[in-house]
């Protein structure tokens, strides 16, 4: 059996006062104002997966308005007769269909020992902001000790080879008081024995842990974040002090916390302070490492898994953030449900445009309202889908203006990105300059004449048949020398590859460009619409037919 999320449902917690989620499976992209309820969203599906192994009372203290660490809406409290707190959440068998659904709430501890969500709490992975701000969090004569911040965001999802859970193995010993009932006699010996047995095993179990994470750290790093590295970066975390207890008795016991050290090496030279010395930027890139690092190793086989991310991008520039996202995108976590939330709308446009072809796996959403009235989840559509929402109501020229932008954006996307620099800002470039920007560009790496005499018009069946497909007449002809022949061999193997591979993906690209030139001056042109020749809805889905391919044939490409 396989599950995915199905439905979320969330009353008076936290940020919410009534709140439902139809995700029906898909993963979600999330963009959400500051107070919008992102954060919210997060700790209500934290708090669900997290009490599958706390007892009642530690789940019931979060929806009883006479409890300290209550997180109840206080604006649905002050009403005459408030909503009871609850978190509901439906799991559907992907084979059957089947919905099942657990609940938490003052009174219901549904999720208490259940295999599915015991399983899914251990397979799946929280990921915020908080730890790539910790992990930089040190001043500079501080020891850059990670425990602290390794205990609350890494420890809880930690599974080790032998199949134990270190965060309970870690519960049993984090007091650091083996007889808080004071037991006297052989039953007090015995709890200081079973103390430090307990400690001692907790202490093998994490060093090997933490030494797997740092080893995976290195290998993520060098794949994702080394290519442009001007001296290499060598990584490594390991528990530097153990955890111990010592002693037998309440005079003599003493009780040592684990200590995890984190270093950088450049060309093999020790950085001393990683804190002081690395820029923001390549600290964010290690701790991401780091943290990939950790989900990757501890990887565990469950019917749900979910990647629950909050922002955590937010010290990172938008390449490097783009960077991160194909890394999510990619098969290292695609048994992953993704959950990715952020306040930042522009981060969430190039998420989503990233997506691309995949967005209907995906469920796009912009969160809306604040606590003390009502969040709504609210689907945020691009100008494609806009247009076509427009087409389907016969609005041809709504229509035809989110077609415009769409094809804009698009094109000034390609230019930045062929360029490598950003169009300077307050300068204004028209549609066709930045389409014929983009051909340019294109056609860098395409002989222009080859383009326009001979590649532009072949069919796609016909194109391989524009060279043998073998070298026997070279090696029949007697008029060649044998290194002259090798020559041509290799070079007609480049054409080839030209001619079925990135070559004909350019010129792909120049065609969709070139057609949305020819009709850019007549449907995206505003100042048309008002003349005497009617625009007609058919030629509107023909222009948005040729975007949508212009879209997709560009988008690849950055």
């Amino acid at each position: 059996m396989k599950a995915r999320l199905h439905h979320i449902a969330i009353t008076n917690f936290k940020a919410f006062r009534e709140f439902s989620l139809n995700l029906e499976g898909r993963h979600l992209l999330v963009y959400g104002a500051n107070g919008a309820g992102k954060s919210s969203l997060y700790w209500a599906l934290y708090t669900f997966l997290q009490s599958a192994r706390k007892p009642r009372n530690g789940i019931a203290k979060y929806f009883d308005p006479a409890n300290p660490q209550s997180l109840l809406n206080l604006h649905e409290q002050k009403d005459a007769t408030p909503k009871p707190g609850e978190i509901a959440l439906t799991l559907r068998d992907t084979a059957t269909r089947n919905d099942t659904t657990y609940r938490i709430s003052q009174v219901d501890h549904g999720t208490f020992n259940q295999p599915a969500i015991l399983k899914g709490d251990l397979a799946s992975d929280f990921i915020t902001y908080r730890f790539f701000f910790g992990f930089s969090d040190f001043r500079n004569s501080e020891k850059f000790d990670l425990w602290p911040l390794f205990e609350k965001e890494i420890l809880p999802f930690c599974v080790s080879t032998g199949g134990q859970v270190p965060y309970d193995m870690w519960q049993r010993i984090k007091s650091g008081d083996p007889n808080p009932s004071r037991l006297p006699g052989i039953a007090g010996a015995d709890a200081y024995d079973r103390f430090r047995q307990n400690t001692s095993t907790f202490a093998r179990v994490i060093a090997a842990v933490v030494d797997a994470i740092s080893v995976e750290a290195q290998r993520f790093y060098d794949a994702h974040f080394a290519t442009d590295d001007p001296a290499k970066v060598t990584l490594k975390l390991a528990v530097t002090t153990p955890p111990s207890a010592i002693g037998s008795n309440q005079n003599d016991f003493k009780f040592t916390l684990p200590v995890i050290e984190f270093g950088v090496q450049l060309d093999g030279h020790t950085v001393t302070k990683p804190q002081s010395f690395l820029n923001e930027a390549k600290l964010t890139q290690l701790s991401l490492s780091v943290r990939f690092a950790a989900s990757l190793v501890n990887l565990h086989d469950s019917d749900l898994k979910l990647l629950v991310l909050d922002d955590l991008l937010v010290s990172l520039d938008m390449s490097n953030r783009m960077k991160v996202v194909d890394i999510l995108l990619s098969e290292s976590f695609a048994n992953y449900q993704k959950i990715i939330l952020t306040h930042e709308l522009g981060f969430f446009r190039e998420f989503r445009r990233r997506i691309g072809s995949a967005h209907t796996e995906w469920c796009l959403l912009r969160l809306q309202g604040d606590a003390a009235s009502q969040i709504e989840a609210k689907s945020e559509k691009t100008d494609l889908q806009r247009a076509e929402d427009y087409l389907n109501g016969h609005d041809i020229e709504e229509a035809a203006m989110f077609l415009r932008k769409a094809a804009e954006d698009t094109a000034k996307r390609y230019r930045e990105w062929a360029e490598g620099k950003s169009l300077p800002p307050g300068q204004f470039f028209s549609l066709t300059e930045n389409l014929r920007a983009a051909r340019n560009r294109l056609l860098e790496n395409i002989p222009a004449s080859l383009y326009s005499k001979v590649l532009k018009n072949t069919p796609k069946d016909h194109r391989t048949l524009l060279l043998s497909s073998d070298d026997t007449d070279l090696d029949g002809n007697t008029d060649l020398q044998p290194k002259d022949k090798g020559i041509l061999k290799s070079k007609r193997k480049v054409f080839r590859q030209v001619l079925v591979d990135d070559g004909w993906a350019n010129m792909d690209a120049v065609d969709a460009v070139d057609r949305v030139l020819e009709m850019a001056e007549r449907v995206l042109n505003p100042a048309s619409h008002g003349s005497t020749t009617p625009l007609y809805e058919a030629e509107v889905r023909r222009a948005k037919k040729l975007i949508d391919r212009l879209e997709h044939l560009l988008g690849t490409k950055f």
